[in-house]
């Protein structure tokens, strides 16, 4: 019989999550700071996605759509039926799990494969104090100058990433393409942690300060953008404004004890494997959805303005490493790891509209997809002892009027690898893709499996 031990824990106000917390922080100390923290949450939105956290601490730094939010983590870690001490994520994102965890005095394992978004969850829980902020801050622009070198388009660069461009296209204005280098250049002589928290800092305006917006699976250039171009002086304004929200942030929160927090910087498929069994007591995780996003390319930008890729081939490995959810990449034929009859089914049912599809390569992305989440659950299989949980936020997706009810194709897949579910339920409704009319036609699902 399933056991309604977490039924719709996702739907409880912030006063009980807040009261849900006081068990597992043993603290009041700890609980105030997340009641402070999550005080500027915007309860009315999604608990599933980073809509509520534009002005959380912390989690403003960046802004970072694809992400649940903080309340989702600390009310699942409070619905628990045991009390958890190591959380993991095999999917960092933006540090939301291990924020949270950090708030709560928990440990959590985060494994990111991102350089720049693995930087951005080191930054949230590295404390680092507001006047050695500002003093490193005043140090690097004071008497910036640009070079020659700034103002170079690096080998392996988009030629589009700095004017003139490509026909008349480009990213960046070259005074402001060419002062980011030199921010960037300067920026390195520093403590690592200070270095780290003004990378991702200067990370966090680069996109305000260009052409483009980021929309969807990539970036489009903003309308009339030739007439509303940024300056090198835009970006140092906005950089200023960046340093100042941080600084008030690492304030507010300088009580807070650093925690034991782990980033770990690599392919969740084989990073796991450094985890010991019975290290973590509970996962939660929101991986990529089967929908063709590829979140290396939403992440572009920052990847070669801030010297995390410094060639296509770097681009390309690093895209390989990512899960297998999208069709940007000719990903190699693996093994069957997904045993599902629906899965199949829906793979068949794929194939037999291939010609249909935007792109025909579609039902073997979606097979790979689940086979990556099962190779990855193996790993959990290994970590967790029986009784634990694991917790997943994830999307449906839809080709060509196929179906991938990725709740159920994930729960017969794991049957036979030692999990059980325990509670599905519907998070919220999402919206198909335009190709299908944009009608709110999939579900967002939070899945709780026991490991048995």
């Amino acid at each position: 019989m399933v056991r309604n031990f977490m039924a719709e824990f996702w739907e409880s106000t912030l006063a009980e999550t807040v009261r849900a917390s006081e068990r597992l922080s043993g603290d009041p100390a700890r609980t105030q700071d997340l009641a402070a923290w999550l005080g500027q949450y915007a309860e009315n939105a999604p608990t599933s996605s980073n809509q509520g956290t534009a002005k959380l601490p912390f989690q403003r730094w960046f802004h970072f759509k694809e992400a649940f939010s903080p309340k989702f983590v600390a009310d699942t870690l409070g619905s628990l039926p045991y009390t958890p001490t190591h959380c993991l994520d095999p999917f960092g994102g933006s540090g939301t799990t291990s924020l949270t965890c950090r708030m709560l005095g928990l440990q959590s394992s985060s494994v990111e494969v991102n350089p720049f978004l693995a930087d951005l969850i080191d930054a949230k829980l590295t404390p680092v104090s507001p006047s050695t902020l500002y003093a490193a801050y005043e140090g690097l622009i004071s008497g910036l100058e640009v070079t020659a070198g700034d103002e170079e388009l690096l080998a392996g660069m988009p030629p589009t990433l700095v004017a003139p461009g490509l026909n008349g296209r480009y990213v960046f204005p070259a005074d402001v393409y060419a002062t980011t280098r030199a921010l960037l250049r300067r920026s390195n002589s520093l403590p690592s942690d200070q270095a780290r928290l003004i990378r991702v800092l200067l990370g966090s305006v680069l996109v305000s300060n260009s052409n483009v917006v980021i929309n969807g699976k990539g970036r489009r250039y903003r309308r009339a953008w030739q007439g509303k171009e940024k300056s090198a002086c835009d970006l140092i304004a906005t950089l200023d404004a960046a340093v100042d929200v941080a600084a008030s942030d690492l304030a507010r929160f300088a009580g807070l004890r650093k925690g034991r927090q782990r980033v770990i910087r690599g392919d969740a498929r084989t990073a796991l494997a450094g985890l010991s069994k019975g290290e973590a007591d509970v996962a939660i995780f929101s991986p990529p959805y089967p929908n063709s996003f590829d979140y290396t390319d939403v992440y572009n930008l920052e990847l070669w303005m801030l010297g995390y890729l410094s060639s296509s081939s770097e681009n390309r490995a690093l895209r390989h490493r990512t899960l297998r959810s999208h069709v940007q990449m000719k990903w190699m034929t693996t093994p069957r790891h997904a045993a599902s009859a629906l899965l199949d089914e829906t793979l068949n049912a794929l194939r037999a509209v291939r010609g249909e599809l935007w792109n025909r390569n579609i039902p073997e992305m979606v097979g790979f997809y689940f086979d990556d989440l099962c190779k990855i659950f193996g790993q959990l299989a290994r970590i967790l002892e029986p009784g634990r949980y694991v917790i997943v936020a994830i999307g449906d997706s839809q080709y060509a009027g196929v179906h991938i009810d990725v709740a159920s194709i994930l729960t017969e897949a794991l049957a036979g690898m030692g999990f059980r579910m325990i509670e599905h339920g519907a998070i919220r409704s999402m919206r198909n893709s335009s190709q299908h009319g944009g009608a709110f036609a999939l579900s967002e699902h939070c899945l709780v499996f026991e490991r048995i």
